[in-house]
């Protein structure tokens, strides 16, 4: 028991110190009160909601429809403190095509087959969950720091340590989304989800030397995490990926 106490305190230390914060509503899952925090520490998104009238898992079909970018959060002066900032607009449309190719082939390739997955809307019929996903927020890391935070390791410790770890925090833009699931019979949502993410710390980071590194890694976790909740059953746990890795990219 003790055992198992001090790992759940880990894994909330981690996600309170390293975690992103949760995103505000972006007015596309809503109403936004009903998401709330999964019951488990370090689950996969910051917020759930999945109806307990219909379950999408048990319905043979899936749509991933085109990701939405009109509900856009309002961004910080600090993520304003980015020579990148005027082409996030752009960046934005292709994050949000990759963010969809990404999902819909994750969903294709599972083992498991859960679903039939569509490949147009017109071959949508009352047996279909449609999944709608919108991306609210993408803000690109700043290379810049992350370069310094790279070269910081080849100081001396007294000088190198401080400034790499400082460096790893404020380096990180960020990539937000909220998504719904919706039955294509009656039109009913009938599970929602949210999240923010900042990406993965690591000791030597190199995708912060880019600009969508991190966003892109946690395009791919979005995917992983949507199938593994598929084929849960409903009340098991479906773990975040680990939020520090000693992998460079």
């Amino acid at each position: 028991m003790l055992s198992l106490a001090a790992c759940a305190t880990v894994r909330r230390a981690e996600e309170r110190v390293i975690g992103a914060d949760a995103a505000p509503s972006a007015g596309f899952a809503t109403p936004h009160e009903m998401l709330t925090p999964p019951p488990h520490a370090l689950a996969p998104f910051d917020r759930v909601w999945v109806s307990r009238a219909s379950d999408w898992r048990k319905l043979p079909k899936l749509y991933v429809a085109p990701v939405d970018t009109t509900h856009v959060l309002d961004g910080s002066l600090w993520d304003a403190l980015n020579v990148r900032h005027s082409k996030v607009p752009l960046d934005r449309e292709e994050a949000a095509r990759a963010l969809r190719e990404r999902v819909d082939a994750a969903f294709r390739a599972d083992p498991s087959h859960r679903f039939e997955v569509l490949d147009r809307p017109d071959q949508i019929d009352e047996d279909t969950a449609i999944l709608e996903l919108a991306l609210v927020e993408l803000v690109p890391n700043k290379a810049i720091l992350g370069a310094i935070g790279l070269a910081a390791w080849a100081a001396p410790l007294e000088i190198g340590v401080p400034v790499a770890t400082a460096t790893a925090f404020v380096a990180h833009g960020s990539i937000a989304m909220e998504a719904r699931v919706r039955h294509a019979r009656s039109g009913r949502v009938i599970a929602m989800f949210a999240d923010r993410e900042t990406g993965k710390m690591r000791i030597i980071d190199l995708r912060s030397l880019t600009w969508y590194g991190n966003a892109s890694e946690v395009m791919y976790e979005w995917a992983d995490s949507l199938i593994a909740l598929a084929n849960a059953r409903r009340d098991d746990e479906v773990k975040h990926e680990p939020l520090f890795t000693w992998r460079p990219w």
